[in-house]
């Protein structure tokens, strides 16, 4: 079957956005407060939490945490900070003070994840759907940058994710799909260019992307010529206290993800074998509805019952983590922790750390803070009518959160 992610039109880009000469648009810069808008915890780990806003300023904004405070100069569009040092598993209540609120004080409350028991092993992070050589965004692809900037926000998006995850300690990186928008050598370059001198291993899944219809040249090929190391078939990497399990499930010329029943038996043994805990990469959503009740469809029913079922005996310690859908949601299947990760590209604009404890693990997702990247993603909650706003954040709990094991 053909594909079922639109391409992108640029006549009719430019008949949407004729009248528009500015997109995202300039926040103020300067002249009174306004009234802060969407002011929450987004994102929280055992000592830190961020809060994101879509207006706040302009002018200075003190947040303090206790004793812990941070001071920024927000220009009256959407932004981030992040208050560090704080205590796990607390609600933490935060007050912002400043020229640059309406009124005296502001008040909000977040809650630190718990800190599982024993010593960190191990820090991994994932990015999804990165979609490297795409301009645009949208269910038709009408949401643009206006004027064109010099560097696209698929690579600012990837740049910046890529900066906080090793600032953060990240060991590995792992790209669950769709980390070009199609395989050509243009944006396998790209990729190159952006992913060549990560100080940390970079290990990246085929996605549908990389595998429709409309590509240019195999994908493989395309990652080996810019050194990049594309999973063929699954890919096990063993840190302290965690093994790695990448497997594709991508099929060329369709959306819809598959499990490989022998794939699935290597991918099954190699948790059963390993010391500690497993995180599983894919690019496909395990889906639970006999039938696709969303899009993109994943992974049907069927194969990811089965898959889970036996993952949950090989190795209950185990978390499997997704990206297709551009969304972020959590379940549990029996003790096995299955989640899905938005995109850096969209709304909200994240990537995922996993931080794995002698006695658990603990997932943050983050909302990457560089000021022209956030101002892209923060338009981009208006797809889909304003919807993708809604839907694509997900509850708080499925992005942040700790499991004992």
């Amino acid at each position: 079957s053909v594909p079922s992610h639109p391409q992108e039109h640029p006549a009719l880009v430019r008949i949407v956005n004729a009248f528009r000469s500015s997109i995202p648009p300039d926040p103020p810069g300067d002249g009174p407060p306004r009234r802060a808008r969407r002011l929450q915890v987004f994102g929280a780990g055992p000592d830190w939490l961020q809060v994101t806003w879509t207006t706040l300023g302009p002018g200075p904004v003190t947040f303090r945490c206790g004793e812990h405070r941070v001071e920024t100069d927000p220009d009256g569009g959407p932004g981030a900070v992040t208050l560090t040092g704080l205590d796990p598993g607390t609600v933490h209540d935060i007050e912002l003070s400043g020229p640059g609120i309406v009124g005296s004080s502001i008040g909000i409350r977040g809650r630190t994840s718990a800190r599982p028991p024993g010593e960190l092993l191990t820090r991994i992070a994932t990015v999804s759907d990165v979609h490297l050589g795409s301009r645009t965004t949208g269910y038709l692809h009408t949401i643009t940058e206006i004027p064109e900037p010099p560097v696209t926000h698929t690579v600012r998006c990837l740049r910046t994710a890529v900066d906080e995850a090793t600032r953060w300690g990240a060991e590995h990186l792992v790209v669950k799909g769709d980390l070009v928008d199609r395989s050509d050598r243009e944006h396998w370059a790209t990729a190159g260019r952006v992913l060549g001198d990560v100080p940390i291993p970079v290990s990246v899944l085929p996605g549908n992307h990389e595998t429709s219809k409309v590509c240019e040249i195999d994908a493989h090929l395309g990652a080996a010529e810019v050194g990049l190391h594309l999973v063929r078939g699954h890919t096990i990497v063993d840190h302290r206290g965690v093994r790695i399990l990448l497997f594709e499930t991508a099929r060329p010329g369709t959306d819809v993800g598959r499990i490989d029943s022998d794939l699935a038996e290597i991918v099954i043994a190699g948790a059963a074998g390993a010391e500690g805990a497993v995180f599983v990469g894919l690019h496909h959503q395990l889906m639970r509805p006999p039938v696709p009740t969303y899009l993109p469809p994943g992974i049907p029913r069927g194969q990811s019952r089965r898959f889970l079922d036996a993952l949950a005996e090989a190795n209950p310690r185990s978390i499997v983590s997704s990206g297709h859908t551009h969304r972020h949601r959590r379940y549990e299947h029996g003790p096995v922790t299955v989640t899905e990760v938005g995109s850096t590209k969209d709304f909200p604009g994240t990537w995922a750390g996993y931080e794995f404890y002698e006695g658990g693990v603990v997932q943050a997702v983050r909302r990457m803070e560089e000021p022209s990247v956030i101002r892209w993603t923060e338009h981009t909650r208006r797809a889909a009518l304003g919807i993708w706003g809604l839907w694509a954040p997900g509850p708080f709990d499925s992005r942040c959160f700790s499991r004992m094991w």
